[in-house]
């Protein structure tokens, strides 16, 4: 990872996953990679990054949500890849939706919904 994409201080261990899922952008994006990891992929990174959470937070709580530096944009963006992660683990027991075809999409239109 270069320095541009370097996560804060404290963090560094969690720099493998950042690799992959905080260069994600989007929900689709995550919820795609989701599908391509393997079940290893995903326990490895919820193992590591789930029990940081807290962490995590109390980190990013210091700084505005619309003003991130780049290092805790990046680790904010890694955190919000394990919403995937752990549906995977703690739901489906596997990457895909169960009975769903893969690869498969999915959009959330907040603005439909009422």
């Amino acid at each position: 990872m270069s320095e541009a994409q370097s996560l804060p201080a404290g963090f560094e261990n969690l720099a493998p996953f950042a690799a992959i899922w905080g260069k994600l952008g989007s929900q689709e994006e995550r919820y795609l990679q989701r599908q391509r990891s393997t079940m290893a992929e995903l326990h490895a990174f919820y193992d590591a990054t789930a029990p940081r959470l807290n962490e995590i937070f109390d980190h990013l709580d210091a700084f505005p949500m619309d003003g991130l530096p780049e290092p805790e944009a990046l680790l904010y963006r890694t955190a919000l890849g394990l919403t995937e992660a752990a549906m995977a683990i703690e739901v489906f027991n596997q990457p895909c939706v169960p009975y769903a075809p893969f690869p498969h999409a999915m959009a959330i239109r907040w603005n439909e919904i009422r």
